[in-house]
């Protein structure tokens, strides 16, 4: 009874790991918030890697300018229109054959500009604080790349362009010269700034950790050897690692199996089992999106022998691979047997539950 409920407990600590710690994928894991309680004003920037793009902040005035200048030569009077919504995305500029195949070339700017037919206020409100921001209608500009993707917003069209005259090197100077920076690694960015006549007055930058975590749970399978049926049982217990857009990057584990065989005797069939203590490594191949897919190395010793199927010391070499979009593994195994001088092949599918 003991036994069982132990294996309730590892059970229920495994899957509920595995669910907690499913990846949060973050296409910009870096963001920089700067408010101007002055211009009534807010620019959100969201981005990729915040160490590469302190240009884009740094110089971020000059291109806001260029979007409102093509918004006054298309817009009648933008100052006295109704609240916009604009859009701004980067595309191509058209294709051109390569070889036998066709590649983009250049780059040109989308602009989408819409009125807001139904303005509306936005509030933000905390338990402990109350209300912390509100928004009332007004001016939306969104900017948008493989990079980053910005938010930028003001009360009015003219303090929109008011934003266009601050300076952002000041901003971008802020960050980059934040002591955090020098150990960021795979840390994210999480800065938050406010602006008066130009000078940041108040700065909080922090640096927020991806998030691995610590792995246990059971898997069972069945597998092949000498042309012999088997089923497994195994405890595992891992470390998991993640990059800094949260998509699982690595991870490694420490199992225990037994294999169960039946033994044929005069007396009838016996159950015997082999034991194997085995150390693994795998990365996680799909950089494309936040469900992974996992392939590794590994190897293990036997340190528990009942049974003829292994003679002497035993190691076996084996290449996990995870069947996508399931909790199904696939396992080729190569034995070293009898003191390491006989080799023979095996194969097992595993189920992590």
């Amino acid at each position: 009874m003991k036994l069982i409920r132990l294996i309730l407990v590892v059970l229920t600590f495994g899957i509920s790991t595995a669910a907690i710690s499913q990846p949060v994928f973050k296409q910009y894991p870096d963001s920089i918030r700067v408010e101007f309680p002055d211009l009534q004003a807010i620019v959100v920037f969201e981005l990729r890697d915040y160490p590469h793009a302190d240009t884009l902040v740094r110089y971020f005035p000059r291109a806001l300018n260029g979007v409102l200048d093509n918004i006054k030569r298309s817009t009648n009077d933008p100052e006295k229109s109704q609240p916009m919504k604009v859009e701004v995305s980067t595309a191509p500029e058209g294709m051109k054959e390569v070889g036998l195949s066709s590649k983009p070339f250049g780059e040109k700017q989308l602009i989408t500009i819409t009125p807001i037919t139904t303005p509306k206020t936005s509030l933000t409100i905390l338990k402990d604080k109350g209300i912390v921001e509100l928004l009332p209608p007004g001016w939306e500009v969104y900017m948008r790349s493989k990079e980053y993707q910005i938010k930028v917003y003001a009360s009015t069209f003219r303090k929109l362009d008011s934003i266009s005259t601050q300076d952002f090197s000041k901003i971008a100077d802020a960050v980059t010269q934040d002591a955090g920076m020098k150990t960021i690694g795979r840390k994210n960015i999480e800065a938050h700034m406010i602006v008066r006549d130009k000078e940041p007055m108040q700065k909080t930058v922090n640096y927020v950790f991806p998030g691995d975590h610590i792995y246990m749970g059971f898997q069972g399978g069945v597998g092949i050897v000498n042309g012999t049926l088997y089923p497994e049982l195994s405890l595992r217990v891992g470390l998991s690692f993640k990059d800094r857009y949260r998509r699982h990057n690595f991870r490694t584990f420490v199992t225990a199996s037994r294999l169960f065989f039946v033994q044929s005797e005069t007396s009838g069939f016996k159950a015997v089992d082999n034991s194997f203590l085995s150390f693994s490594i795998e990365k996680n191949f799909n950089r494309k999106s936040a469900q992974p897919s996992w392939s590794g190395i590994g190897v293990g010793f036997l340190i528990r022998k009942d049974s003829p199927y292994f003679q002497g010391n035993t190691a076996k070499l084996f290449i996990t691979h995870s069947i996508p979009n399931s909790r199904f593994t696939l396992a080729p195994e190569f034995y070293l047997t009898d003191d390491f001088k006989k080799f023979t092949f095996g194969m097992t599918l595993r189920y992590a539950f």
